[in-house]
């Protein structure tokens, strides 16, 4: 996975073809991309957050069984962030948001659980369904933000409500189930590693960051995905398709929360219609905070997974020490705007 995060006219420079190969970026692996400027900051982030325990319970942080349990739950916790942040990175680079990443995971989720057992679909076929599922909420947004013109705020906002309303509705015993059928424990279930219980969550997590990040550096398909987001009309004066970049990015970032919400309900067994609410403004803070540009054109996938680690684990903090729900949220928003505006005043 590699993180070079700007187009190849980044200095002014003529713009390479969109008809190049392959897009014209660094080489770098994705050990010397970690240790960018931006990703160096954000991995001192987390370690200083990290590190916070220790100070604060130290009686945790040194009892190896407590800390390999937190950790377990951290992984497993930010690994949504994860596979939904990789749509939403491509997505915001592209230069538009999707507000309905949320609403999209519960219904991902409750379908999936709904084709097992009401529709007895086999494990492979509900996959296919549930994301087939997303794909058409994708193409949906894309085309009404590309092809009629609505903002993106505005139609994913709309389709929020929409797939929120639809989550309640397939469950009006107010949950869903999965059945229990060994196969599901390739999604939900977890491997011990070096001491630590590790749901596949993460596992999942990270194979999708490293294909979608050399997808993302290494391909025409990225190059046009930055190009896009950088300058939309220059784009489309080089002959890219611009429409084309944002209905597939709202593609990938629907089908990604579906996916989410698959490997979800596989590792709890149950999903509510409420599951995944206030999602999408945790993983927007969670990109934006790994260093990509929220107005588009620039951005990495390595520094999201860093993002989403930050914001996995403020909560684990916090509830270590004892803080009621009501100051977790405070302080976790807080986080959010001071690491947006931090973001906006840095590219100034």
């Amino acid at each position: 996975m590699s993180d070079g995060t700007e187009p190849a006219a980044s200095d002014g420079g003529a713009v390479d073809s969109p008809d190049t190969a392959s897009v014209s970026r660094t080489n770098d692996s994705i050990f010397e991309n970690l240790f960018r400027r931006r990703e160096a900051g954000v991995l001192f982030g987390f370690l200083v957050l990290f590190s916070l325990i220790a100070l604060s319970r130290p009686d945790i942080f040194f009892d190896w069984d407590s800390m390999s349990g937190i950790t377990a739950r951290l992984l497993r916790q930010t690994a949504p962030y994860v596979i939904i942040g990789i749509g939403m990175t491509y997505l915001i680079i592209g230069g538009e948001f999707d507000l309905s990443v949320g609403s999209m995971y519960a219904v991902g989720g409750i379908s999936f659980a709904m084709f097992l057992n009401d529709y007895r679909l086999t494990v492979p076929v509900a996959v296919i369904a549930v994301l087939l599922i997303g794909v058409i909420v994708g193409l949906t947004n894309g085309v009404i933000v590309t092809k009629i013109g609505v903002p993106s705020l505005i139609v994913t906002i709309g389709m929020l409500s929409v797939l929120r309303g639809l989550a309640y509705y397939l469950t009006p015993g107010g949950s869903r189930q999965t059945p229990d059928l060994e196969l599901l424990g390739i999604f939900g279930g977890r491997t011990v590693v070096g001491g630590l219980a590790l749901s596949h969550q993460m596992f999942w997590a990270i194979g999708l960051v490293i294909v979608f990040g050399f997808l993302l550096q290494k391909t025409r398909f990225g190059y046009h995905v930055y190009a896009t987001g950088d300058d939309q009309e220059a784009a489309e004066m080089t002959g890219i398709d611009t429409d084309r970049v944002k209905i597939l990015n709202f593609v990938l970032t629907a089908t990604l929360a579906a996916f989410a919400g698959i490997v979800g309900i596989s590792y709890f067994g149950s999903m509510f219609g409420s599951a995944g609410s206030g999602f999408e403004l945790l993983i927007i803070a969670a990109v934006v905070i790994g260093g990509t540009n929220l107005f588009g054109g620039e951005g990495s996938l390595s520094g999201m997974f860093l993002g989403s680690l930050v914001i996995g684990i403020i909560p684990v903090l916090l509830v270590l020490n004892g803080l009621s729900v009501e100051i977790q949220e405070f302080l976790t928003g807080v986080v959010i705007i001071v690491a947006v505006v931090l973001d906006i005043l840095i590219r100034r």
